[in-house]
Formats: C-alpha cells, structure tokens, sequence
C-alpha cells in the first residue's frame, strides 16, 4: 500500500514541477518533494525504460504518506531547476512547431492599358496560408513613375491581399495599379487564397 501511495505522490509532485518550470514559476519551497519522483531520474534510482517498476526510495525521504520533505539541490543531488533561477524550458517530450512550407504563385501576365508601358507579373510566396512576399515585374516600361509604384504596388499587396484588394493602388500610376491588382488577384488564385 505505501510502493502506490508513493509513486502516486512522486507523479503529483513531478507534474506540479513541470507544469510549474513551464509558465517560469517555481514551486513553494515547503512543497518540493523528492519522495518517488525520482524514479525515472538519470541517477540510477530507477528503471526509467519500466515504468511499472516500483520506484526506489529516494534517501532521506519518507515513503509514508504525509507531508513530503523539501529537498535542496543538496538533498537530491541535482542542481537548481531552471524555473527556479527565472528561465523557463520545455517539459519533457514537448515538439517545437515546424516553420510552414512555402511555396510561390505566380498570376498571369496582365498588359497595362498604356501602350509603351508592357504587362505586369506578380509572383507571390505564402507560407501557412499567408502572403509573405509579392514581387511585381514589369516586360518594358517607358515611365519613370513605374520605378517608385511597383516596389509600393509589392508592400501594400502584402498588407491588403485579404482584406482590400482595391487599396493596392499607387496615386499616379492607376493603369499600372489596376494591372498589378489583376495579376495578383490570378496569382492568389493558383495559391487557393
């Protein structure tokens, strides 16, 4: 009756340390407890492969149940957890999320409707679902307001993609922005956006 007492206690004990490492709080100093958790420990305490082994007793600690004794980095032979000294780390067995995919589209060739001034193409990159980057190029242009309007044309594309497509526009180059609008609007297309 005490083996079981014991792990169930040492279990409770190890959760409440991790739980607390995880949000960079540590534990009450009177609650630390060292009874049974540290049967799975690199100490050689216990068989941490069986996790039906019962646990061995941790010296100086008491396997009755009751109040567990507060355990130092001297008493268990451990240096200070980590949530102790203010740093947080990931609990055992945690994944660190994988950085999205990205892939590029590219829309079609839209002709401005000034002759002289060429086509349009935006090539877009998303990752996770998101428009990361747009990237406008033109065939030919014979206007020097088409040197500022498509680098503004590619960051407002990128803030107004979801929401407004009408806001990607630039004062004085309305052909241009209306081409590069069309173009875009092919290349969210093929990304399925």
């Amino acid at each position: 009756m005490r083996r079981p007492a014991a792990a169930l206690l040492g279990t409770v004990a190890g959760t409440v340390l991790l739980v607390g490492a995880k949000y960079g709080t540590a534990a009450p100093a009177g609650n630390t407890s060292v009874a049974a958790a540290d049967a799975g420990s690199p100490d050689g305490a216990g068989n941490p492969a069986d996790p039906t082994a019962p646990a061995a007793p941790t010296p100086g600690a008491s396997a009755a149940p009751g109040p567990a004794r507060s355990a130092g980095p001297a008493a268990s032979g451990r240096p200070p957890s980590s949530a102790a000294a203010g740093r947080t780390t990931p609990a055992a067995g945690a994944t660190t999320a994988a950085a999205p995919a990205c892939a590029n589209a590219t829309g079609n060739a839209t002709n401005i409707a000034s002759p002289g001034v060429g086509a349009i193409t935006v090539t877009i990159q998303v990752c996770g679902g998101v428009v990361k980057t747009a990237t406008g190029t033109q065939s030919r242009s014979n206007w020097e307001a088409n040197q500022s309007a498509v680098p503004a044309l590619n960051r407002l594309a990128v803030q107004y993609y979801k929401t407004d497509i009408s806001k990607i526009h630039y004062s004085g180059a309305t052909l241009t922005s209306n081409a590069y609008q069309a173009s875009l609007r092919s290349a969210l297309g093929k990304a399925g956006l």
